[in-house]
């Protein structure tokens, strides 16, 4: 039997898996049952990463589609921004994601530094110069489209010209998404942005996760965490718990994290590190997205596939552009 998703947004809490495309094959995760000790997230070999964009095609990605965003507010009369950044993908590629390490721990607490953000940075050459607020929010519609925009701030048109849905940003990604593979979602339906992909992508980590939380050697690890913090004076049941504590700490005056933000890290760090916590994290996250990507390998080609081809589509603008 196929297999379809449902969809929805990146930010969607609950995605349904009951309808991907998939196929039959041969289970390729690794057969050993053997939990490692490893000293970074980077010695996980994540199966999901392998249809996920790498820096280096995510930088190829952006950058073109800033070129193309930039083309477009310009339309309408408006400084070109800075280059677009792109958090998600770096969070669907990091495949231990509450890992702490003693040292990040002792240092930034909770607050590792920001891999960026989804909207318009406004560093360009035209960023430069001082924007009024009402000029900033005008270039923010635009940019972003009156579906991602603030009611009170939504435009549907600018000088004479309508503003789209998705705004510039949505403009450079349908550009990069012309004539590219589309992977079937929704009951067979062809995928229509890079954000679908995307949210696909995270289902499919999130499939894997919930599998690998279920796992009797995580709920042991689990279990001998939380034991640790208690013994430290801190009555958490997983890691996730002490993260969302974390967020109620009032940060320093700078912004950094407390010394008791601190501290509850570090006592993390330290449990984490007593039961091997990223051993046995990152050993069943090979194993369970391993069996994630047998299952819907049809649709994860096709991924591979759009992504190759927005690459390439990418590098043809950016090359025109510097021309």
């Amino acid at each position: 039997m196929k297999k379809r998703a449902g969809i929805g947004m990146v930010v969607a809490g609950f995605i349904s898996l009951s309808t991907i495309a998939g196929c039959a094959a041969t289970d390729s995760s690794k057969s050993s049952d053997e939990i490692p000790r490893i000293a970074s997230p980077s010695a996980v070999e994540a199966p999901l990463n392998k249809y996920v964009q790498t820096p280096q095609e995510d930088s190829i990605i952006l950058k073109a589609r800033s070129i193309l965003a930039g083309h477009c507010v310009q339309r309408y009369g408006l400084p070109r921004q800075g280059e677009l950044t792109d958090p998600v993908t770096a969070m669907v590629r990091n495949p231990v994601p509450l890992y702490l390490s003693e040292r990040g721990a002792a240092t930034y607490g909770y607050r590792a530094p920001a891999q960026g953000s989804s909207a318009p940075s406004g560093s360009g050459d035209d960023a430069k110069r001082p924007l009024s607020a009402h000029k900033r929010r005008t270039i923010d519609a635009i940019m972003n489209g009156w579906a991602n925009t603030p009611k009170e701030n939504a435009l549907h048109s600018y000088r004479g010209r309508t503003v789209s849905r998705t705004g510039c940003i949505g403009e450079s990604d349908a550009r990069l998404m012309t004539n590219t593979t589309r992977p079937r979602i929704n009951g067979g339906q062809r995928v229509t942005s890079s954000t679908q992909i995307l949210n696909l992508l995270l289902a499919l980590k999130s499939e894997a996760s919930d599998k690998t939380q279920a796992d009797p050697r995580y709920r042991s690890m689990i279990r001998s965490w939380a034991s640790c913090m208690r013994r430290a004076g801190h009555d958490y049941a997983t890691p996730a718990d002490t993260q969302n504590a974390a967020t109620h700490m009032p940060p320093t005056v700078s912004g950094g994290p407390s010394r008791a933000e601190r501290r509850l890290a570090q006592q993390d760090a330290s449990c984490q590190r007593e039961v091997n916590y990223l051993g046995v994290v990152g050993r069943l996250t090979e194993i369970y997205q391993g069996k994630v990507v047998t299952e819907y390998r049809d649709t994860l080609t096709a991924v591979r596939k759009n992504i190759d081809e927005r690459v390439a589509a990418a590098k043809k603008i950016t090359e025109g552009d510097a021309a």
